[in-house]
């Protein structure tokens, strides 16, 4: 799957040091967006909640002509709130994150994640992304080939360590 991902600083450089929100007042306002993403998201023109869990929700929203069915999870520790999608859509995931920039400014990424087989038709389309995406799960399979081999002689090794003790 492809995930692609933009970030902006939640406060302008006209707004700094004027009542700054903090971390604790955005992650407040995007409980209220999962809730009420019509007032953040203007091609969002309908959500309906159907069930709250500890965690988070499910929630129908329409957007232009579709509806969509998503299962949104709250992860406060994170400052991460995940919708994924749970029809057949283009979009297996959406992301809302808060984080910050070298400069310590509160920051929110959003980021989308393509199902496999609209990912399959981007990288179809397009050679840079389709030769990216070889190089990069070439160099993952060869980190994770490393990182099992790694970590399983580093647990016998503890386990010897411990035997001894």
């Amino acid at each position: 799957m492809l995930t692609l991902s933009w970030t902006r600083p939640v406060v302008d450089t006209a707004q700094e040091g004027r009542g700054s929100p903090t971390r604790e007042n955005l992650w407040q306002a995007l409980l209220h967006k999962a809730e009420h993403p019509m007032d953040y998201v203007p091609a969002i023109v309908e959500c309906r909640i159907h069930e709250r869990y500890p965690d988070g929700l499910l929630r129908e929203i329409r957007r232009g002509e579709h509806t969509f069915l998503q299962r949104v999870t709250a992860h406060k520790s994170a400052g991460l709130i995940v919708y994924r999608h749970l029809d057949h859509t283009d979009i297996a995931e959406i992301r809302n994150e808060i984080g910050r920039d070298e400069e310590g400014r509160l920051t929110l990424t959003l980021s989308i994640t393509l199902s496999g087989a609209r990912t399959d038709v981007v990288l179809d389309q397009n050679p840079y992304l389709r030769d990216l995406d070889s190089d990069f799960h070439g160099t993952l399979d060869a980190m994770t080939a490393v990182l099992r081999q790694v970590s399983t002689e580093a647990s016998t090794a503890v386990g010897a360590v411990t035997a001894l003790t």
